[in-house]
């Protein structure tokens, strides 16, 4: 059976900027993509942002190999890799020089068989699961990425503060940017930490699961831009945010870490964060 979508939303951090996500669904497949903001002084691909290609590009061919895929999911995602790989020496203007500059990406990616979900995933993106008996289930995520990440936003706001800095934080800063420059040079090599990206072979390096379900189910799909309002914001627990896509729906959420982050904390001192709000992706389905 195919997956239903209840709702999706899909909001550039911001106002007017580029989104580095992408979403999608097709037969009984669906994903969210959170691409990784860029690091380059000059998009690789002639567009506004790389980051935001590649996620585009990764929907682009789970649409086309998604329907008619029967096998497991990392051949799937490594069939997908090598398609985007072609594209990206096509369309490239230049090719990277150094790690850092390639483009990757998050993802979540589920397709039900039958009684049974089957979920992939690379980096932050995560899904929630309810089945018809009330069991409730969460998938994705990297705890140590994001243990790093949040220790390295910490510092960041140590450091405006310090320096009396004001307005909105900007993850471009010279000493933000380096830092982050080291870790994203270390994506997709043993020893570093596996992303989606133009590395044949990195599905084998993607973290997966199965659920078998009693009933129908809903899921929520989403990145860690909107997944903030119960990790970093604490406004929800995973399973109360879940209860609140199905009871207010997407938009309301959305409209509410807006609040948190445009309103209450636009500097990123009560929540330390490299930027004032993050691309906000995520998709409801209903899975029978």
């Amino acid at each position: 059976m195919p997956i239903e979508v209840l709702e999706t939303v899909y909001d550039a951090g911001k106002i007017g900027g580029a989104n580095d996500d992408n979403l999608g669904h097709a037969s009984n497949y669906a994903w969210v993509f959170d691409g990784a903001t860029g690091l380059v002084d000059e998009q690789l691909t002639g567009t506004a942002s790389d980051a935001a290609w590649l996620s585009q590009a990764g929907t682009d061919a789970l649409m086309a190999r998604a329907p008619s895929h029967r096998g497991p999911l990392t051949a799937l995602v490594d069939e997908v890799i090598d398609d985007i790989t072609r594209r990206f020496e096509a369309e490239a203007v230049r090719q990277p020089q150094e790690r850092y500059e390639r483009p990757t990406s998050s993802l979540i990616l589920i397709r039900q068989t039958g009684g049974v979900i089957d979920c992939l995933n690379f980096g932050d993106c995560k899904v929630l699961l309810r089945d018809g008996s009330g069991t409730f289930q969460t998938f994705g995520s990297n705890e140590e990425s994001e243990a790093y990440e949040n220790h390295l936003a910490a510092r960041f706001s140590e450091q405006r503060k310090a320096e009396g800095e004001t307005g909105e934080p900007d993850q471009h800063r010279s000493s933000v940017l380096e830092r982050l420059r080291k870790v994203r040079n270390r994506h997709n090599v043993e020893g570093g930490y596996w992303v989606f990206a133009l590395d044949p072979g990195a599905a084998e390096h993607a973290r997966t699961t199965s659920f078998t379900l009693d009933g129908q189910a809903t899921a929520l799909l989403m990145t860690d831009g909107f997944e903030a309002l119960a990790g970093d914001y604490g406004r929800y627990t995973e399973e109360e945010l879940l209860d609140a896509a199905l009871e207010r729906g997407l938009a309301s959420l959305l409209d509410e870490l807006r609040h948190i982050e445009r309103e209450l904390d636009p500097e990123a001192h009560q929540f330390p964060r490299f930027k004032q709000s993050d691309d906000a992706t995520a998709m409801l389905v209903k899975i029978v």
